[in-house]
């Protein structure tokens, strides 16, 4: 299964499962209660099935467990529940990033492969040249594509374009918006911006650290938010797409006005200390240090 197909799979579904099981005594169910109480048969549509569709992603990304006719949270999951919905949706994503749904070879789009590819080549966009749509226009995700990969090959979970078609790209506007990587504009259209699931991934960066220097501090984000500059997803993606070369070794524009954004807040201070080695963002200006800011 992939994440953005079939388009019954969302985040909201996965949530809705993973809230009716916590309180669950044992925080556990049979399927067939969980799913005749999350989807009566009196709903319209086909709800059994989109029920039925989300338990299976969510299992399959670790947040519940199946063992014959009966389903539980995971180990974990609970205290994610009980604090509050941010620690809820930040373990969504923890999971939708981890390696063991992330090894399928390209050009395959099984397990959260298809999500993270769409993000790690989505994220490489500034607001005003990202995607606005799937089809139609220059700013369509279908010509971006068409440039970057070339002519779509599709053949069963197998495409060489993270986001194929119309269907795909709703489910990738859900998706990415929850997940704290992208939001829309009041013209709907979708605004990459990486700034919730950096700030949530500042405790893991800085590991107990006041201060870091700007190359470790890009190099802990990448291994922590992996469909970011530098990081494995992001690289995948980069060994086959047909871009030139990137001549600058500045800053993504995503992630340059995420560091802006969090200084604004003061979750994170910038320093460009003349002694030191600089990282460019998108705009020029570098920074040679990072230290943890007073908001956290």
């Amino acid at each position: 299964m992939a994440l953005l197909n079939p388009p019954e799979i969302r985040p909201s579904g996965i949530v809705l499962i993973t809230r009716y099981l916590a309180s669950q005594r044992g925080q556990q169910d049979t399927v067939e209660r969980l799913v005749a109480t999350l989807a009566p048969a009196s709903l319209p549509g086909d709800p059994q099935n989109d029920v039925t569709v989300n338990l299976r992603a969510g299992t399959e990304l670790s947040l519940f467990v199946r063992t014959g006719d009966k389903v539980r949270l995971a180990d974990g999951v609970l205290k994610a529940v009980e604090d509050d919905a941010g620690r809820l949706i930040s373990l969504l994503r923890r999971r939708v990033l981890d390696d063991p749904v992330n090894n399928a070879p390209w050009p395959s789009q099984v397990g959260a492969r298809d999500l993270t590819s769409a993000l790690s080549w989505f994220l490489t966009f500034a607001a005003g040249e990202a995607p606005v749509r799937q089809e139609g226009g220059p700013r369509a995700a279908e010509t971006l594509q068409l440039a970057d990969f070339g002519p779509r090959q599709q053949e069963g979970e197998s495409s060489n374009w993270p986001i194929g078609n119309s269907t795909r790209w709703n489910a990738f506007r859900r998706w990415a918006c929850t997940l704290g990587f992208a939001w829309a504009n009041p013209q709907g259209h979708l605004v990459p911006d990486p700034t919730a699931a950096v700030r949530d991934a500042l405790p893991t960066v800085f590991g107990g650290a006041n201060e870091l220097t700007a190359q470790e501090f890009v190099k802990h984000v990448a291994e922590h938010v992996p469909v970011l500059d530098g990081g494995r997803y992001r690289e995948f993606v980069a060994e086959n797409w047909q871009r030139p070369p990137n001549q600058s070794r500045g800053l993504s524009a995503p992630l340059s006005d995420a560091l802006e954004r969090l200084t604004s807040e003061q979750s994170i201070f910038l320093d460009d200390r003349a002694d030191a080695a600089r990282i460019a963002k998108a705009d020029g200006s570098t920074f040679s240090h990072v230290r943890i800011g007073t908001s956290r």
